[in-house]
């Protein structure tokens, strides 16, 4: 197979935010980009895909995932929804660091994998079985050199950390990876005023910002206790966005460039299900789903409408929030939590992340960014989100413009990734 690739005849959509450029060309050299626009040219010999009018766009990135709780075989499903690049901010750091060596090595087929390692909390954890408590800043700081020292890409900080270890390790990394968190006992505002990069889930980490002093969660209080969800969607429907706090929580979000991963997918009491196509392609989530719904056929599960319609309405409050943030300036990226619930599914839960955005009221070529350059940014990877020289070789090609509907990102002919071309159907098929 030639090392070079040329990509002729595409608008390019090339993820910056410019304008498309109709009848562009692509050349890719290995597993980079050597050049993109309209007279770019490559040497004889090369292989040639004539795009026959096709959009190309950059490849697409989750930055919150919990790959371990799916598994390789679902690797490939991502990439094949056209997800090149995922971030995965909790899971066990040997799995980590053995899953990113069989993909660097080929032996697995999937979208690259950057990982954080164990989220990292206070004490008592939140989830025992998957969180690394840690008494004091002593511990979380020995915790946070550990999942350096393994490689990771980032660090989150979880929902029982207190303000000082929280700043204490923020200070201790020192901007050397991107530090992100899933928190609770700690305010977002105090967080992102201590130095945090990015702030995971809209519906949970702004929370005791933004609700009535009266209905903010308790010290001891976590996803687990009686009637936590319930309290969550009543103090957001009962949340002041037009209060002092809350601009001044928007503008401290600008100010301190903070990425903010809303995770609109995740709304626990909403109903929300999984298509019957999309559970073919993660017999994981599958089983997960299949005991959810013989517990709910059996009656130890139900969730009654007018609970399903509070929590909807609670997401419909979340994408105001996420609009004043964007119309402000504000870093919004795509990110699911996929693995984590049981409705979710590799690569399709973004799609679904992508349409609550849009209907947030960004703009579809804003959409396109927060899964591209935007989320890129927040993970640091100048080489990725964009197609242009120089960049990794991640693009996909379309078979219609999304910039007139982002249900189009989903119309996948192609995935390039690291310079290798992968056909959406093949990929499901052998998953």
């Amino acid at each position: 197979m030639p090392d070079t690739l040329v990509i002729q005849n595409v608008t390019l959509i090339d993820g910056s935010g410019a304008a498309p450029i109709e009848r562009a060309t692509i050349v890719i050299d290995g597993e980079r980009i050597a050049s993109v626009g309209r007279d770019a040219s490559a040497a004889p010999g090369a292989e040639v895909i004539d795009g026959g009018g096709r959009w190309a766009v950059p490849g697409l990135i989750d930055t919150h995932v919990h790959a371990e709780l799916v598994g390789h075989e679902s690797l490939p499903v991502w990439l094949a929804l056209g997800v090149t690049t995922i971030r995965d901010l909790g899971g066990a750091l040997d799995f980590m660091v053995e899953t990113r060596k069989l993909l660097t090595d080929g032996t697995l087929i999937g979208a690259r994998l950057l990982f954080a390692g164990p989220m990292i909390d206070g004490d008592p954890p939140t989830w025992p079985a998957l969180n690394l408590p840690t008494k004091d800043t002593n511990e979380a700081l020995r915790a946070v050199d550990a999942a350096l020292a393994a490689g990771a890409d980032a660090i989150k900080l979880y929902t029982t950390m207190e303000p000082d270890v929280l700043r204490g390790c923020i200070d201790h990394v020192g901007g050397r990876v991107p530090v992100t968190g899933h928190l609770g006992r700690t305010l977002a505002s105090e967080a992102m005023a201590a130095g945090i990069n990015g702030l995971e889930h809209a519906l949970l980490t702004p929370y005791n910002d933004f609700a009535p002093e009266e209905m903010r969660t308790a010290p001891g209080e976590t996803m687990m206790s009686p009637g936590f969800w319930l309290k969550v969607n009543e103090g957001w429907l009962k949340a002041d966005f037009a209060s002092d706090g809350a601009r001044r929580w928007i503008d401290l979000l600008v100010e301190k460039d903070v990425s903010f991963c809303p995770t609109l997918t995740v709304v626990p009491l909403a109903g929300d299900t999984p298509a019957e196509d999309e559970l073919r392609y993660s017999p994981t989530v599958a089983q997960r789903w299949l005991e959810a719904t013989q517990q709910r056929e059996a009656g130890a599960i139900q969730i009654p409408p007018q609970m399903q319609e509070r929590a909807r309405a609670t997401r419909v409050r979340l994408q105001e929030l996420i609009s004043m943030a964007h119309q402000a300036g504000g870093r919004i990226v795509s990110g699911t939590d996929t693995g984590a619930i049981r409705s979710l599914v590799p690569g399709y839960s973004l799609h679904r992340e992508l349409a609550f955005l849009s209907g947030a009221g960004l703009s579809n070529m804003d959409v396109l960014r927060a899964a591209t350059s935007r989320a890129a940014e927040a993970l640091r990877r100048d080489d990725l989100g964009v197609i242009a020289a120089g960049k990794r070789a991640d693009l996909l090609l379309l078979r219609r413009n999304p910039l007139d509907g982002v249900g189009a990102l989903r119309e996948i002919d192609r995935v390039v990734h690291d310079g290798k071309v992968f056909e959406p159907e093949k990929l499901l098929a052998g998953a």
